[in-house]
């Protein structure tokens, strides 16, 4: 019984120093004068919207007040909604901030940070909060003095804008997925359905591909809405949406539209028949040969607008898929795919597929005189005449003697290799005449009209240092590793990399040893030399030269290349190369053996060696920005489809081609809605400008 007494008091002994240790540490933290110390302190200094009103760019300072913690992440909220939590690199240093302190340590305590707002974010004046979180978890605030920031409306697509779209994208899709089921609506049928059907859906969305919200952007001479649902501008594309769409939205708002001389544009107007490329609008018999503007005839500004931007490209896939079907005979779809690789190159989209819009007219001149040799009735050898004529004045009316001198060197000697092939098809009876002399009549109505109202304006420009004396080019200025460039476009085309910007940087993804070795392995095994691929080689002979080892005067002003610039040869080599593999794969499979695969595995060893050398050969500057492991995963890839190409694996190999061109291209150009009209500038319409 005493055990039991003794034991019960050291309880209650024991459970009062427990309250008492309790009761002490409860008021030591209730006592202010113990309170913690602040975690940290920050200032935000600016606080404004970029891109559009879809980036938001912060600047200031922030610094634990411990030494012993650190500073590891930033948390942005706007409208309550978080839309940044991230760590902060490359801290700037902070003299003024360390002056006004007095804390050494706080020198480096500088930052900006770029936040990519959502475009969910609810449009208006919203709260703006910064907070700072340390290593051991606190969190604190930073002061901002502003507090809101008003986000602009956020642009997307209407309910029937997004339908046109997936319609646009669902047909060609369709076609592609039930192909038999495509071939029972017939020839005319599928036409209609795979390019014409999604060109008139795009065209009626309203939507375009072009940089001019960068036009609109203040300050500027107009005002309308221009704001992309995807992607962002491209400052690089300036002669897009800086030249040809303002000059083209200057013709519509002329008084009279659509002028020759427009009155508006300096002191004595400026001839509008000069402008090439895709041209702007003028009330003239050339207009006829200038396909991307008719839209602005008969179509309000937003549907012109998208008109000019999806015509050289839906005109472009249609007119080399008739043209590779027939010259090389090949099946629907792998001269879709020959066409895609031509139309949807890195080196089109870089120029706002202006290539695809001259290529087009020089695929359709083929396809024509195709079908006036082989039509068997007057009329019809007239009427292919006739479009034959008009596509040469189309060619012509481009403008750009760099693309167009290139590609008819390859067409010459193309389109006598294809008359060898078909001169027993072909008919040269006496009224083939009248076909000559319809395309004679149509393409020299159209380039005569043209000329006598642009001689003049041609003369003064002709009197120019640059572009009207540019006649002594020799070639010899291209470096070696050139040839690869276009395999690392899903990088370069979207990145300035040092004296390297994308227009320079987009091209083909060329496989010339690959396809020189397809060549030779099928003429082997055939034991025949085709002059198609000869021509086509040759070619790629003949402008690789020039572009690396330059030729002397005399034989570039008698082949008219002294205006030929070399880093504007892209198109043409990426025409010829497109062709060949079309050539090689409209040859008979090889057997499988072993000296095949062993071909098609050295092929592609020699070719992911080459693009490690052109690494190596690049300028610091330029390879500096490209990431090791990018360079050997495109050196990886383009050995992948030099192996597939040479072993005829032709479904892979253009998985692997398309692919990767399509992971280049597709992020590049913005897409948005055209702006219905345009309006003047408030300030200048109050000043009394019209």
């Amino acid at each position: 019984m005493k055990r039991v007494r003794i034991s019960a008091w050291a309880w209650r002994l024991a459970l009062y120093w427990l309250l008492g240790v309790m009761l002490a540490s409860g008021g030591a933290q209730a006592s202010p004068a113990e309170a913690p110390a602040a975690a940290g302190r920050g200032y935000v200094e600016q606080a404004r919207l970029a891109a559009h009103g879809r980036e938001l760019v912060l600047s200031g300072w922030a610094a634990p007040e411990q030494g012993n913690v650190f500073l590891t992440n930033l948390i942005v909220q706007v409208g309550g909604c978080e839309v940044y939590r991230g760590r902060l690199a490359g801290a700037s240093a902070r003299p003024d901030v360390v002056a006004a302190t007095g804390r050494t340590a706080w020198l480096h305590s500088g930052f900006q940070l770029r936040v990519q707002l959502p475009r969910g974010l609810p449009s208006g004046t919203q709260a703006l909060q910064v907070k700072g979180r340390l290593g051991d978890g606190r969190e604190f605030d930073l002061e901002t003095p502003a507090g809101t920031i008003t986000i602009p409306l956020s642009p997307s697509p209407s309910g029937v804008a997004l339908g046109m779209l997936v319609l646009a994208l669902a047909v060609p899709l369709a076609l592609l997925t039930w192909r038999r089921r495509a071939r029972q609506v017939g020839h005319r049928g599928w036409l209609a359905l795979a390019a014409v059907a999604p060109f008139v859906l795009l065209v009626a969305s309203g939507t375009t591909g072009s940089s001019m919200a960068l036009l609109l952007a203040e300050p500027a001479v107009t005002t309308g809405s221009m704001q992309p649902w995807a992607g962002e501008p491209r400052v690089i594309r300036s002669d897009e949406w800086q030249v040809y769409t303002p000059l083209a939205l200057a013709q519509a708002a002329h008084v009279p539209p659509f002028p020759v001389i427009n009155r508006n544009l300096g002191s004595d107007g400026q001839n509008m028949l000069v402008m090439g490329m895709t041209a702007v609008p003028v009330a003239h018999a050339s207009a006829l040969a200038k396909p991307a503007t008719w839209g602005f005839f008969f179509l309000d500004t937003r549907h012109a607008l998208a008109w000019a931007w999806w015509l050289p490209i839906w005109g472009g896939l249609l007119a080399v898929w008739l043209w590779l079907r027939r010259l090389l005979g090949l099946a629907g779809e792998p001269a879709a795919a020959l066409a895609a690789g031509a139309v949807l190159a890195p080196y089109s989209v870089a120029f706002s597929f202006w290539p695809a819009y001259l290529l087009m007219f020089l695929a359709l001149g083929f396809w024509a005189a195709d079908r006036a040799l082989m039509a068997r009735s007057l009329p019809a050898r007239m009427g292919w005449g006739g479009l034959l004529g008009w596509s040469v004045a189309g060619y012509a009316l481009v403008l750009y003697p760099a693309w167009q001198l290139s590609l008819a060197t390859l067409a010459v000697p193309l389109a006598l290799a294809w008359w060898w092939h078909e001169r027993r098809r072909w008919d040269w009876h006496w009224h083939l005449w009248p076909a000559v002399a319809a395309a004679a009549l149509v393409g020299g109505l159209l380039l005569g009209s043209w000329w006598l109202d642009a001689r003049e304006a041609v003369s003064i420009m002709q009197a120019t240092v640059y572009p009207g004396q540019r006649a002594s080019e020799a070639g010899g200025d291209i470096d070696r590793w050139f040839l690869f460039k276009g395999w690392l476009n899903p990088l370069t085309l979207h990145a300035n990399l040092g004296s390297m910007v994308p227009v320079d940087a987009a091209s083909y993804p060329f496989l010339w040893l690959a396809s020189g070795a397809g060549v030779l392995w099928a003429a082997w095994r055939t034991r025949r030399v085709s002059p198609l691929p000869l021509v086509l080689l040759g070619f790629a002979a003949f402008a690789l030269g020039f572009q690396f080892l330059g030729y002397p005067a005399w034989l570039t002003r008698l082949t008219l290349w002294n205006v030929v610039t070399v880093y504007r040869l892209d198109l043409a080599l990426g025409v010829a190369q497109l062709v060949l593999l079309g050539w090689l794969m409209a040859q008979p499979r090889a057997a499988a053996g072993v000296p095949w695969r062993g071909l098609a595995l050295a092929v592609a060893l020699l070719t992911a060696a080459h693009a490690l050398w052109a690494y190596w050969r690049m300028p610091l500057d330029v390879a500096d920005g490209l990431p090791g492991g990018f360079v050997l995963l495109s050196a990886l890839t383009a050995a992948t489809a030099a192996y597939l190409l040479v072993c005829q694996h032709w479904r892979a190999f253009w998985a692997v081609y398309l692919g990767w061109v399509l992971a280049a291209v597709l992020p590049f150009h913005p897409l948005g809605q055209a702006p219905r009209a345009l309006a003047l500038d408030g300030a200048l319409a109050a000043a009394g400008i019209s």
